[in-house]
C-alpha cells in the first residue's frame, strides 16, 4: 500500500515537473509573433519614391535572433540578414522599399529566442 502511494506520488511529481518545464519553454510564445515590420520616411528613400523599412522586437524581455531574406521585384535574392533584436531597442533599418524603381522587401526565414 505504501509503495503504491510512493509510486503514484513519483508519477504525479514527474508529470508536474514535465508540465512546469514545458510551460517555461513556451511561456514567451512564438518569437515570430513578436517581430514587427514598420516604415518611416528617410531622405535617401523618399528621393527614390519609397520609405525606409525597419524590423523590431516587441517582446518586453526576450531577445530574438532573426534570419531574414531579401526580395527584390517579387524575386528572392541570395541576400540574407542576421540580427539579434533586443527588447525595447530602436527598430533596425533594413533598407528602402524602392531601389532602382523596383520593390524591395524582407521576409523572416527563421526566428528563435536567445538566452
Amino acid at each position: 500500500m505504501i509503495s503504491q502511494q510512493i509510486s503514484s506520488s513519483k508519477c504525479l511529481l514527474s508529470s508536474l515537473m514535465l508540465l512546469i518545464f514545458s510551460m517555461g519553454a513556451f511561456a514567451n510564445g512564438d518569437p515570430a509573433s513578436f517581430l514587427k515590420f514598420s516604415t518611416d520616411f528617410d531622405a535617401k528613400c523618399v528621393v527614390r519614391g519609397g520609405v525606409m523599412i525597419y524590423i523590431s522586437n516587441t517582446h518586453s524581455t526576450g531577445k530574438i535572433k532573426v534570419l531574414l531574406e531579401r526580395w527584390y521585384m517579387d524575386n528572392r535574392t541570395a541576400d540574407r540578414g542576421r540580427s539579434v533584436l533586443m527588447p525595447g531597442a530602436e527598430p533596425e533599418a533594413l533598407g528602402c522599399s524602392l531601389v532602382s524603381d523596383g520593390k524591395q522587401e524582407w521576409k523572416v526565414l527563421k526566428s528563435e529566442w536567445v538566452n
